[in-house]
């Protein structure tokens, strides 16, 4: 598969079921420590790697302490505090699913998903990363979400309905749904490739 393209559904989802983890993770990834906050963490490790991924489509993506607490105000929990450290090779290694756009009609920032499978502990993952372009052109991560792959096989046999007109955006463009990037629209995202036929 070329992922300089996006790929068709029925690619996305043999990839994000069937392929190779692009990051396995103990599960021990910023553990707590006294003295030292998760942001300072994680933060830490993106410098310690240059402070950026390469995406194969969309070049740098800057990983620095402003994108860590763009992340944060998504709210954080453990199996997703543990995949920032999957962020550079689900960046580097995944597939787009949505392109670099504008996906809700009031905001001037473009911005895309990018996708792959990931490994914490022995739970098969799927991670999003959500990245955004500023007036300045650069390209940073925005957010990121991790959905355990069982459960979304599990909810595909029962998917939530997702209007035709919304299929693959972030989230709605109307001032009748929940304008932000949040957990809830990340899996209707996947929802929707995963019940693909």
């Amino acid at each position: 598969m070329n992922k300089s393209e996006i790929p068709s559904l029925s690619e996305q989802k043999e990839f994000l079921l069937n392929g190779e983890p692009v990051s396995i993770l103990t599960g021990s990834e910023f553990a707590k420590k006294d003295g030292v906050t998760l942001t300072q963490q994680v933060t830490e490790y993106y410098n310690l790697i240059g402070n950026k991924a390469l995406s194969p489509v969309y070049g740098e993506i800057i990983l620095d302490k402003q994108s860590v607490e763009d992340d944060f105000a998504h709210d954080v929990g453990r199996k997703k505090a543990i995949a920032f450290a999957a962020v550079p090779d689900v960046i580097e290694k995944g597939i787009v699913i949505l392109p670099l756009g504008r996906h809700k009609e009031e905001d001037k920032r473009l911005s895309a998903m990018i996708t792959a499978p990931i490994i914490i502990a022995t739970e098969e993952f799927v991670c999003i990363v959500v990245i955004r372009q500023y007036a300045s052109g650069n390209k940073k991560l925005y957010v990121h979400e991790v959905s355990l792959k069982q459960k979304l096989l599990d909810d595909s046999s029962n998917p939530a309905l997702i209007p035709a007109a919304y299929q693959g955006v972030v989230s709605c463009p109307s001032a009748h749904c929940d304008n932000t990037i949040n957990q809830g629209n990340v899996t209707k995202v996947l929802q929707k490739i995963v019940s693909a036929k």
